[in-house]
């Protein structure tokens, strides 16, 4: 009761956030490879065919 819970409850809040943040930026990250698989596998593909 000497004002420790209020803090704790803010930091508490504070990495629920960071937590949220960081699973929406690996949901971006994954779509975004998603999306670029095929200019990827492209690019892989004409890097081997140049190294060949």
């Amino acid at each position: 009761m000497d004002g420790k819970t209020p803090v704790d409850n803010g930091d508490e809040q504070h990495e629920q956030e960071a937590a949220e943040r960081r699973r929406e930026r690996r949901r971006l990250i994954g779509q975004l490879l998603i999306d670029w698989s095929p200019v990827l596998a492209g690019v892989a593909n004409l890097v081997v065919q140049h190294l060949s």
